[in-house]
């Protein structure tokens, strides 16, 4: 026999989800500086004590945010490493999902990390590791197709890869269109 979820289970859930949602909205407009309780609640649509049923402090919260939207962005990051496509289409579509989780967090993911804990280093290393091993799934699977070189090492061919999709310094079009190029076609003459 399945396992439902209770309605009070399923209230919960959508009630913690629009408390992140609801912070993150805040942290978007005022900042971290600017992130009140209150302000939190009000956006969520719940008491201010609500948000403590879910969360010990304010630390835990924007822990729970960073998790919550690190993970959700892994798990779409998962589906495209899987999905049956041609490994650059796969690429692409990882690079804009990250390129869209970048702008989404606007320089705040650090920030708030480092407000949720005294030191996040580890914790945000830990947290990186899995897109690491997504992405090296990716290229693995694309050295399988033919489409990455057999003699580049999946490891450090992440790493680039994850360091090259993180702040584009032109328009987000014109970024992609020359990393995909230059992630294609290299740089040597």
């Amino acid at each position: 026999m399945a396992a439902t979820v209770s309605p009070s289970g399923a209230l919960a859930k959508e009630k913690k989800k629009a408390i992140l949602e609801a912070t993150l909205a805040v942290l978007r407009e005022r900042g971290l500086s600017g992130l009140k309780m209150e302000e939190v609640a009000r956006r969520a649509e719940v008491g201010k004590g609500t948000i403590y049923l879910y969360f010990r402090d304010k630390k835990d919260l924007l822990k729970a945010l960073v998790e919550e939207r690190t993970w959700a962005f892994y798990r779409e990051v998962e589906e495209e490493v899987r999905r049956k496509a041609p490994f650059f289409l796969r690429l692409e579509a990882v690079l804009r999902k990250r390129l869209a989780w970048v702008d989404e967090w606007r320089g705040l993911w650090a920030a708030v990390a480092r407000e949720a804990m005294e030191d996040p280093t580890p914790w945000l290393k830990g947290l990186h590791e899995h897109y690491l091993r997504l992405l090296e799934e990716l290229v693995r699977s694309g050295q399988e197709e033919g489409a990455v070189r057999p003699e580049l090492s999946p490891r450090p061919t992440a790493a680039v890869i994850a360091a090259l999709g993180c702040s584009p310094q032109l328009e987000t079009e014109a970024y992609m269109e020359h990393l995909l190029l230059v992630l294609r076609k290299g740089v040597a003459p």
